[in-house]
């Protein structure tokens, strides 16, 4: 998103592109389409268009959810993903926000949704994104701005009460337990604090081209995977959270389940 709070041109044309390629797989099985935003439509002064030019794509309008039910359906798809039981936390670290939702398996209790996500934090602090790499004085002078801006956003989850587990769900804990477990399908990863700074420190440690080749990591996610991480270690550090477990099943697997999924029909293709 630009500084006038228009997206991104460059953004825009690339998510469209997108756009038109899920439509031609979902055409190709005969599946139903539904279209859903999060941070960055209801943030953006140019949302109504992009809106418009989606619906021209898919025939559905993107349904733009609100913090507090994107939290809700990554709850609920994080505890069908992985077995738990008690009072449980799900962490939800995306582009623009963050959302924290805590509850049972039979429901939730209370939900947060914080303006702070790995690329808002990039946009900040531009010295994560991997222009060059840090030397051990730079990461940590980096890496505490980094983390003190993202704690203050954060400073509403101290008012949370414990809970038993944190699971996590969203591309930065998805990479980060890919690269721990040398797996990319390992589900239910344990990822503890000296893992999560360990793997912060590596990436600061390397220019984006160096991280581009890790194992793992997603070129298109390599520049703001260190702030989606320091994030995720910032709410750990509020909430007295040691290590998390990192859940596959998301708010897609979470909304998919829904009564507001709305599973309409693919327009017919022009001639």
């Amino acid at each position: 998103m630009g500084s006038d709070g228009n997206l991104d041109p460059a953004a825009r044309a690339g998510t469209l592109e997108t756009v038109r390629a899920y439509v031609a797989e979902i055409r190709a099985h005969a599946a139903t389409v539904d279209v859903i935003a999060t941070s960055a439509l209801r943030r953006a002064t140019d949302a109504a268009a992009f809106a418009a030019d989606v619906a021209a794509t898919a025939g559905v309008a993107p349904r733009v959810l609100s913090g507090d039910e994107e939290a809700t359906f990554s709850f609920a798809g994080a505890v069908r993903g992985v077995p738990t039981s008690g009072r449980v936390g799900v962490l939800d670290v995306g582009g623009g926000s963050t959302e924290l939702a805590v509850g049972t398996a039979a429901a939730v209790e209370r939900t947060i949704s914080l303006e702070v996500g790995a690329v808002r934090l990039s946009e900040r602090h531009p010295a994560l994104r991997g222009e060059r790499a840090l030397d051990a004085a730079a990461r940590a002078e980096v890496g505490a701005r980094a983390r003190a801006d993202a704690a203050a956003i954060l400073a509403p989850l101290r008012a949370f009460e414990p809970f038993d587990e944190l699971l996590a769900v969203g591309g930065t804990m998805f990479t980060a337990a890919a690269m721990l477990a040398g797996d990319p399908l390992a589900d239910g990863v344990r990822v503890d604090r000296a893992q999560r700074r360990g793997t912060i420190d590596a990436l600061l440690s390397r220019d984006l081209e160096n991280r581009r080749a890790m194992p793992h990591i997603r070129p298109q996610r390599a520049d703001i995977l260190p702030a989606g991480l320091i994030i995720v270690d910032a709410a750990c550090d509020l909430l007295h959270i040691d290590a998390l477990r990192v859940s596959h099943a998301d708010l897609l697997a979470g909304y998919l389940r829904s009564a507001l999924y709305r599973a309409a029909a693919l327009p017919v293709p022009s001639p």
